[in-house]
């Protein structure tokens, strides 16, 4: 992959251009051109259209304030932000302790951000302003995430996304290989003879850029020769009850049952549990299941259940150690891409 360094992205003319050209072309003071790149013109009661004049002069002129070169002319917070949409999921505090600790043997604290659903967590974005906090760390995806995220990028805040396919080139990025999760998942279920095998996702994918467990369990499916049965994939809200839901309109559903569910994460697959014992089903016998994580909850849930494991704690720290390093100028790596491995237990019928 390539390498990401502050000041370096935008036309060839990033880096010459100054403040003084932006005002001089859109035709505004200094410190209007200031107000508006650091997102303070709306304080300022500064007019829509003086607002969208400077931003179109510092387009074209590629110019965007360098957040670690003014953080070297003023004192920082050496404060992070890290954003998340639930801090209930035992996925995201894994991530976002490690990214805590990072950031504390960088010299820096992080306030977590918890902003549930897309909506929130693009206004908690376009509300962070450089000063505040050094630099933020979020899920991108989502069309709003990626336009808020330029947002703040332009008046200078250093950021990092996880799990984004799609930021390469414009926000450094630290990810899993989601797709490979969802294929290894499906192949496991197609190995143990299963040929019905639907997915239950995140209702919020619905509205996201790229559904890369869609894409691998996709792709295992056709590998397999079995074609693809839209009514076999359902959404439901990211929790327990969200899953338990989910399980239970799946079931609910006319024509045959699938015999084995592949579901967006561990939290949704136990609350998905939870309905097929309330259905007086079994696990596996009547249906199998497999969740995507690989955190604890799955190791004490009833029965034990069969996950995509990934280093957790790894994505938290590469996110903090990449959003330091370019907050220090450094060169950083435009995309990490973690592995993932399949973790067998006994909700698809292991009996080790």
């Amino acid at each position: 992959m390539g390498a990401f360094a502050p000041g370096k992205q935008g036309s060839s003319r990033a880096g010459t251009a100054t403040s003084r050209d932006v005002a001089r072309v859109a035709n505004v003071s200094l410190a209007t051109v200031s107000l508006v790149l650091n997102g303070r013109a709306q304080h300022h009661r500064l007019s829509e259209a003086t607002e969208a004049r400077v931003r179109s002069a510092a387009a074209s002129l590629g110019y965007a304030p360098n957040h670690a070169a003014r953080s070297l002319r003023r004192q920082r917070t050496n404060t992070l932000t890290f954003m998340t949409t639930d801090l209930g999921n035992r996925y995201f505090a894994e991530v976002a302790t490690a990214a805590d600790e990072a950031a504390r043997e960088r010299g820096y604290v992080v306030n977590i951000v918890a902003a549930r659903g897309v909506d929130a967590e693009a206004a908690a974005i376009e509300r962070l302003h450089a000063g505040a906090s050094d630099g933020l760390v979020v899920h991108g995806g989502s069309d709003r995430v990626t336009a808020a995220l330029a947002g703040i990028v332009r008046r200078g805040m250093a950021c990092v996304v996880l799990q984004d396919p799609g930021a390469a080139g414009t926000t450094p990025c630290v990810r899993v290989d989601i797709a490979q999760g969802g294929l290894l998942a499906t192949r496991h279920l197609l190995a143990l003879g299963h040929r019905r095998i639907a997915h239950i996702t995140d209702q919020r994918m619905l509205g996201q850029i790229v559904n890369e467990r869609l894409q691998g369990y996709h792709q295992a499916l056709e590998e397999a020769g079995i074609p693809f049965d839209p009514t076999c994939v359902i959404a439901g809200e990211n929790s327990f009850a969200g899953g338990d839901a989910a399980m239970r309109a799946l079931l609910a559903r006319p024509g045959a049952h699938p015999s084995a569910v592949f579901v967006f994460n561990d939290q949704m697959a136990i609350g998905g549990l939870h309905a097929i014992a309330a259905l007086g089903m079994r696990v596996p016998q009547d249906m199998a299941v497999v969740g995507f994580d690989g955190t604890d909850l799955g190791a004490v849930s009833i029965p034990e259940l069969t996950t995509i494991d990934h280093p957790r704690r790894e994505l938290g720290r590469l996110a903090t150690m990449a959003l330091v390093d370019q907050l220090e100028g450094k060169d950083v790596p435009a995309m990490q891409v973690l592995p993932v491995r399949l973790l067998v237990r006994r909700s698809c019928g292991f009996a080790g």
